[in-house]
């Protein structure tokens, strides 16, 4: 019997020396922690947004980028002016420079870092495409007004192409709320204009991320529309290097899915897309295909009204989604790489320009591994940092397992010392 207990007391031991070897703090980083009773991934809490900077011009935040310094570019605005704001790695501001043209109301939300280390920042003014390119610090190079011949306009994408132009996509209608179509242009580095295609489909198209392939031509994510039946799809349209359509290939517009809004993609690492928007008065839609255009997963989000805005893909091939409810209100979701849900997180206060429809570059992911994100919140931009708590749900697995192990030492102990006595 004595035998038996300290075999026993010897197992407990390594037990202890295991657990203080896997819970180290050089071994955390790679854990991975279960639930015991479903079996799923418990994914590490996180902290309360820590806003980075509470004086910045403007009272809607549209994009943010980070540059190789590690400091911040982003674009806000007012009602009448654009700003383009620096902000360097200690989250003071560096400068901000106000985008107004021709005393025109100017709201340019689209941003978009270069090649040169300058800008772009691109929005609709007066209904002309408008295009004005800075340098490093914010002072204006030149500005372009582009007309699309729409009576009605709105800017979708823009992407610096492999040449250092300019492709941008955007929407075209007769009246407001109508059936419309895509204005997809290409330009110069100098924002001159080079080509320009308006594209329809056999009812209506209206366009939301290009993305430049190898070998210089372009796919572009979208919804197409008809009547014949009354339909929506997600497109992904393949085109040549001067827009022409080669192809295109569609998604739901049946059943649940019958009538889709398309607002975000991006390219995945293993080549694919993911498509990421709403199904009108129903839920947010995220559908993800591989390089082909083959379906591989497509999962629905939260409740009526609710969209998803934008997407980063995470180190373990999930998914992080930024979400719109309630027309407006901000929130978080994160997936595993099958797009399930492993958690979501609301943002109380903070709201996204344009609501449902959304699609600027509002979350990032930073070099240190948290996430920024830039949006607005009581009539003030709101610029905050999103990380996971250092002293999260996994430490405590540690301390707990420990403290439990080390209390069977102690039973174990004291039973052996009893069974001493009573053989005395």
């Amino acid at each position: 019997m004595m035998r038996r207990a300290i075999v026993g007391l010897a197992a407990v031991i390594f037990l202890i020396l295991t657990l203080s070897t896997v819970f180290s703090p050089s071994a955390k980083a790679n854990l991975t922690v279960f639930s015991s009773i479903s079996g799923t991934e418990i994914p590490a809490a996180w902290s309360s947004p820590d806003e980075l900077q509470t004086n910045i011009m403007g009272n809607a935040g549209y994009s943010v980028f980070q540059l190789a310094d590690g400091s911040l570019a982003l674009n806000t605005a007012n009602q009448s002016c654009t700003f383009l704001v620096k902000i360097d790695s200690s989250n003071h501001i560096l400068w901000t420079k106000p985008i107004q043209i021709d005393q025109k109301r100017t709201i340019l939300p689209r941003l978009l870092p270069t090649l040169d280390g300058g800008y772009i920042l691109a929005g609709i003014v007066e209904n002309m495409y408008a295009l004005v390119k800075t340098d490093s610090q914010g002072n204006i190079q030149w500005t372009k007004m582009l007309s699309s011949g729409a009576p009605i306009n709105y800017f979708m994408s823009i992407i610096q192409t492999q040449d250092g132009g300019i492709a941008i996509a955007g929407f075209g209608e007769k009246v407001e709320e109508g059936l419309g179509w895509i204005w997809f242009a290409k330009t110069d580095p100098n924002g001159n204009l080079e080509w320009n295609e308006t594209l329809s489909g056999s009812l209506a198209y209206c366009p939301s991320t290009i993305f430049q392939t190898s070998d210089g031509g372009y796919v572009m994510s979208c919804v197409s529309y008809s009547f014949d039946p009354n339909q929506a799809l997600f497109t992904i349209l393949k085109m040549n290097s001067e827009g022409d359509v080669l192809g295109n290939t569609t998604y739901g517009g049946e059943g649940y899915y019958f009538q889709p809004e398309c607002n975000f993609a991006i390219n995945t690492t293993d080549g694919g897309y993911l498509m990421a928007g709403y199904l009108w008065q129903k839920s947010a839609w995220v559908l993800k295909i591989d390089s082909q255009g083959n379906t591989q997963w497509n999962q629905t989000y939260g409740a009526n009204r609710c969209s998803i805005t934008d997407v980063l893909e995470t180190q373990n091939s999930g998914y992080l989604l930024l979400e719109i409810s309630n027309l407006t209100d901000a929130g978080i979701i994160m997936t595993d790489n099958a797009g399930n849900q492993l958690w979501n997180m609301s943002l109380s206060g903070v709201t996204l320009p344009v609501g449902l429809e959304a699609n600027f570059n509002s979350i990032i992911k930073a070099k240190d591994g948290s996430y920024i994100m830039v949006g607005s919140k009581n009539h003030s931009v709101w610029l905050a940092k999103l990380d996971y708590q250092n002293s999260g749900f996994d430490l405590s697995i540690t301390d707990s397992a420990l403290i439990v192990a080390v209390a069977i030492v102690a039973a174990i102990t004291a039973v052996i010392l009893k069974k001493r006595r009573t053989q005395k």
